[in-house]
């Protein structure tokens, strides 16, 4: 996969680390505490892991 394609994998993977890395920013810029703002982030992170482990397991090639 050297031709710049994103596979399936890629995606969940951004997917996964984008709820993680919007709730970190409220949690420092806004008034929400940290852990609450992490917490509520991991929600979406933790479904998107549920969707690539039992909806769309990776196969192997």
């Amino acid at each position: 996969m050297l031709s710049g394609e994103l596979a399936t994998a890629d995606l969940v993977l951004v997917a996964m680390a984008l709820p993680l890395l919007v709730a970190s920013l409220v949690g420092v810029v806004f008034s929400v505490q940290f852990g609450v703002a992490m917490g509520a982030g991991s929600v979406p992170a933790g479904g998107t892991l549920g969707y690539a482990l039992f909806y769309d397991p990776p196969a192997s090639e």
